[in-house]
């Protein structure tokens, strides 16, 4: 029984940079790395997509600070959604 190989994230991401700065086509780069096309294409296609989607950092660190407030206006909504559901559950009422 065989199983896939694994690679590394540094292999990868050195494998993506030599696709993308070279130019070549992940079919002329795989053989070269010993790798399969379908998965250079596959990392490739994951990295442009990480790129589009998250503005070029994929890796930033929440700030605590930021997170905190966040948290803390999560909940502040979360109360306030409360009290508009009763709210709204009162004056349905009401109207009967």
């Amino acid at each position: 029984m065989s199983s896939r190989p694994t690679y590394s994230d540094e292999f990868k991401a050195d494998a993506v940079h030599l696709v993308i700065s070279s130019g070549r086509s992940p079919a002329s780069v795989a053989p070269e790395l010993g790798i399969s096309v379908t998965a250079l294409k596959r990392w490739v296609q994951l990295h442009r997509e990480g790129e589009a989607g998250s503005g070029g950092k994929p890796d930033d660190p929440v700030d605590p600070a930021k997170y905190k407030a966040l948290e803390a206006r999560l909940r502040e909504l979360e109360r306030e959604n409360d009290f508009l559901k009763k709210v709204s559950a009162f004056f349905a009422k009401e109207q009967r």
